[in-house]
């Protein structure tokens, strides 16, 4: 039993950890949500603001450009007249600063000390209210965003997760890549950082959250001043409504060549989505991913310690509210990868199987996230960030009955999850391997495609009144060359997955 199994095991019957944090909540006028949660051990406060934007609402000519929307942020606004004037003030208020894109969520958080926390108020107000998207700045700002295009295209993995994703999502692979690709980042124009404004930067689609040394009522005051004059918006997601991913046809192979040392296959599948119906699901996921990652586990037994792969990591769930994938990543030598394979895809049934996941570690595992999620509340700053991936995937709600909701699940919900999302469904199978693997091991398409049972990939033709699927998205079936483009969880604990910080 690994020392953190361990430790779960004498501390759950003991006692139960506090409950989630007390959070204040107030909706303004423009409809801006602000949420408090009041810390005052140290003297510091984080300032966090988050809209439900990122590349889930990006079709293809504005792939990519909410990342580069949260680059310009940091710029010139109403208040200070250019990126200089910004820099300055933020080092006089002491603060520390950040932002991330994300599929269904971009932020922007300050963390300072009390004494600042009105000015770093102010501050924030005033870059999201009134920013100018200066040409100059906008053009510098463009190669750095390239330029995080540049490293992403140095790694192999980056290929290797772009191309799964383009299949994956093959309709609308746009809709599932933070980072864009080069050419939107070049085309970009201020014209469509206003378009952006104008569509997702309104109060009533943003929440502001506030965590540490600060009184609830005081923010909720000082916040209704503030944001008075920021007028509410037309709802995004009624007049630009959501795409909805259609169901992968079958089971399909990506195959991707890069110069790795050792090969690596991802099986994946595409999930639950955090929607009333399907909860129950997302609850079921997320909870045998804590009790199959830990050492001890049955699958880490019969995978990694019986020698048949050198890594397997379980079926891990990404929280999103417009269809969540499934992915499980395996490694192995080249001569043993097949058998890797086949023994991965033997052991997802096994997951039905009542003595497969004990009372004991189903017990330990929603203990495991209660833990984390009591971590993440030691810094103000971290909560901050937590409460706003919720809010924007899920909804505070979700948040704060996660661990009461994973403790309840029980074994037929854990099946339903596995039956519905998993056992027989179609599937993508991802495997990285060098031209050389290729060449001298026959780990080609071919070879794939006959060990799980894949078809060559052609994308279905649109239904009447459907766009084609984009050339890109069936070309990924093949090998993702050099010349892709493309980018690169989370629980309570983990479940964000930022291409930009």
């Amino acid at each position: 039993m690994s020392r953190i199994a361990l430790l779960l095991a004498l501390l759950a019957p003991a006692a139960a950890l506090a409950g989630p944090p007390a959070i204040a909540q107030k909706t303004l006028p423009n409809g801006l949500t602000v949420l408090v949660a009041e810390d005052h051990s140290m003297p510091l406060v984080t300032v966090e603001i988050a809209f439900k934007n990122g590349s889930m609402t990006e079709p293809p000519e504005l792939s990519g450009l909410s990342h580069l929307y949260e680059h310009m942020f940091f710029k010139a606004n109403a208040a200070l007249p250019d990126q200089e004037s910004w820099l300055a003030r933020a080092r006089a208020l002491g603060l520390s600063w950040n932002g991330t894109t994300n599929t269904e969520r971009v932020n922007y958080f300050f963390t300072t000390t009390t004494g600042h926390f009105k000015d770093a108020m102010v501050f924030m107000r005033d870059a999201i209210v009134s920013p100018l998207f200066d040409a100059k700045e906008f053009e510098r700002e463009r190669v750095v965003v390239t330029g995080e295009i540049d490293r992403n295209e140095s790694n192999p993995f980056y290929f290797f997760n772009h191309a799964v994703q383009q299949r994956m999502f093959w309709k609308y692979p746009t809709r599932k890549d933070p980072l864009g690709s080069r050419e939107s980042v070049l085309t970009a124009t201020v014209e469509k950082m206003r378009t952006i404004q104008k569509r997702y930067y309104v109060p009533n689609n943003g929440a502001l959250v506030i965590t540490g040394d600060v009184s609830a009522d005081a923010v909720f005051a000082m916040a209704g001043e503030l944001y008075a004059g920021w007028a509410r918006g037309e709802d995004p997601f009624v007049k630009f409504p959501l795409v909805k991913h259609p169901p992968l046809p079958y089971t399909s192979v990506v195959l991707v060549e890069q110069p790795v040392q050792a090969p690596a296959v991802s099986l994946n599948w595409h999930g639950p989505s955090v929607v009333p119906q399907e909860l129950e699901s997302t609850y079921a996921a997320d909870l045998i991913s804590f009790v199959m990652a830990e050492p001890s586990s049955k699958w880490q037994r019969d995978l990694v310690d019986s020698g048949a792969c050198a890594g397997a990591a379980p079926p891990n769930w990404f929280t999103q509210q417009n269809v969540g994938p499934i992915n499980v990543t395996l490694q192995a030598a080249p001569e043993k990868l097949d058998g890797c394979i086949q023994a991965a895809l033997a052991e997802l049934p096994k997951l039905k199987d009542p003595a497969y996941l004990t009372d004991a570690e189903l017990a330990n595992a929603a203990f495991h996230a209660e833990v984390d999620q009591t971590l993440q509340r030691e810094r103000s700053s971290a909560l901050s960030g937590n409460l706003t991936f919720w809010w924007t995937v899920s909804s505070l709600d979700y948040y704060l009955g996660y661990v009461d909701a994973l403790k309840k699940t029980s074994r037929a919900q854990i099946a339903h999850y596995v039956d519905t999302y998993i056992l027989g469904k179609p599937m993508v199978l991802g495997a990285l391997v060098s031209p050389e693997m290729v060449k001298e091991k026959h780990l080609d398409l071919a070879h794939f495609e006959a060990l799980v049972g894949g078809k060559p990939w052609v994308a279905p033709e649109p239904k009447e009144g459907e766009a084609a699927a984009k050339p890109a998205a069936a070309a990924a079936g093949k090998a993702a060359k050099k010349d892709a483009k493309a980018p690169v969880k989370a629980g309570p604990g983990a479940k964000k997955k930022e291409v930009s910080k």
